[in-house]
């Protein structure tokens, strides 16, 4: 069912059951007054021929009543009827033998009668003298009130019918930015992730096309890291392959020193392959992991023992600070092994030789800071290009993925990643609070 039916129904219910509930209000108390009116029709006409056959001396009464009831349209096929008669019983004139039964026996006041021909509404009133009764026809009080139903009931249904008619079509005007924007967005091709652009959006529709924008622009962005990611990986991918393959050549066809040669920079190369695969696998785990793992709790003194042995043939360069004052239960060891790792790597790679590099590492109440100190500053136009993925600068080594994979782990444990110059030297800060979940 479309939304514009659904409305159109919804909305009708509710004004049929109001005009039901005010129309049956209506109609019982116009039968009401209707029955009122008629009693009160019966108890006036009684009362003015009482007054007029109270002058009419009492032995002139049966000539001049049929007269007195022709001349007031008394016995008429739709009109009252009417029945005089002594107070000794005796009927005097009735304007309506032929269907109005004889009974002299009514009480005063209001009361009915029952023939072959039908029920009769009657009101009698006695005098000094004589009885009048008169009556009119149940039948003909139901043919009026039924005509006042008519006239009450058809209109407004009519009216009704037009009201829903007219809210179909401006249901359909106010739901027409609805169907636009669903014919905008059909319209478009499979690979469009353009902003949707209407002319003069409702206000209620406007924060459905800007988060439906905002969602196309975050497919946008990720399908440009995708194919951007795609093709840098290939292309680090390739590189060490390549030579890896020049060298194992070069070494099956050199003597024995050039073999070595060759086949030392083959390990180098593959060592390189192995560095990229291992940060694109620790990229990869950390952007599919909806929910960061139970983790089993490790103190940073037993990972810095490992990263110690790692870089052991750069310890004359490197000075380690540890502060080990809890255990960390938030982040798995391996992972914060891959945030030394690269940091280290990257001071090591990108500072003059032979220059001190400070690394400092504190596991508090608080969380986890790890930060690396290395002489030499980067240009700050550099800075914020520092952790987009394969991003290099020259023709240094590296594919580029140490500091977006920091970025990645920041963003998962809801930590911070500061990379700023400061004086001579150039500082970059990790850090991770203890997760309150």
């Amino acid at each position: 069912m479309s939304l514009r039916l659904r409305l159109t129904l919804l909305i009708a219910s509710v004004f049929l059951g109001l005009w039901l509930i005010s129309s049956f209000w209506l109609i019982t108390g116009l039968r009401s007054e209707l029955d009122m009116a008629l009693d009160q029709r019966l108890q006036s006409t009684a009362a003015m021929l009482s007054n007029i056959l109270a002058t009419v001396p009492k032995n002139e009464l049966g000539q001049v009543i049929p007269s007195i009831l022709q001349g007031n349209e008394l016995g008429n096929a739709k009109g009252l009827s009417c029945q005089i008669s002594s107070l000794h019983g005796t009927v005097i004139a009735s304007s309506n033998t032929h269907s109005l039964p004889i009974n002299t026996a009514l009480s005063d006041g209001f009361g009915f009668l029952s023939s072959e021909y039908g029920q009769w509404r009657t009101y009698t009133l006695k005098t000094n003298n004589i009885v009048i009764t008169i009556a009119d026809k149940i039948s003909e009080r139901e043919s009026l009130g039924f005509r006042l139903l008519e006239s009450t009931i058809i209109p407004p249904a009519i009216a009704l019918l037009a009201s829903l008619s007219l809210l179909w079509v401006a249901i359909g005007r106010g739901l027409l930015p609805i169907r636009k924007l669903a014919v905008a967005v059909e319209k478009r091709g499979s690979t469009d992730l353009s902003p949707v652009q209407l002319d003069k959006p409702s206000q209620e529709l406007q924060p459905l096309i800007t988060s439906q924008n905002a969602l196309m622009a975050r497919l946008s962005e990720g399908m440009k890291r995708e194919q951007q990611f795609t093709n840098n990986a290939a292309h680090e991918l390739r590189t060490p392959l390549a030579g890896i393959l020049a060298q194992i050549q070069l070494a099956e066809l050199s003597a024995s020193e050039a073999r070595e040669k060759a086949l030392s920079q083959a390990k180098a190369s593959a060592q390189r392959l192995n560095s990229v695969l291992e940060n694109l696998l620790a990229l990869a785990r950390l952007e599919s992991e909806k929910e960061v793992a139970p983790v089993i709790s490790w103190t940073l003194n037993s990972l810095i023992d490992q990263v110690q042995r790692e870089f052991v043939s750069e310890k004359h360069r490197i000075i380690y600070n540890i502060i080990d004052e809890h255990v960390i239960t938030f982040i798995t060891q391996p992972l914060l092994a891959i945030v030394c790792r690269n940091l280290l790597e990257n001071a090591l790679k990108y500072s003059p030789v032979k220059t001190e590099i400070i690394f400092l590492a504190e596991s508090t109440t608080e969380g986890i800071k790890v930060s690396v100190r290395n002489s030499g500053n980067v240009c700050q136009a550099d800075i914020p290009h520092l952790t987009s993925r394969f991003w290099r600068k020259g023709e240094r080594q590296g594919a580029g993925l140490g500091l977006s994979i920091l970025d990645a782990i920041a963003i998962k444990y809801k930590g911070t990643l500061v990379l700023k110059n400061t004086d001579s030297s150039f500082l970059v800060t990790f850090a991770l609070p203890i997760s309150k979940d």
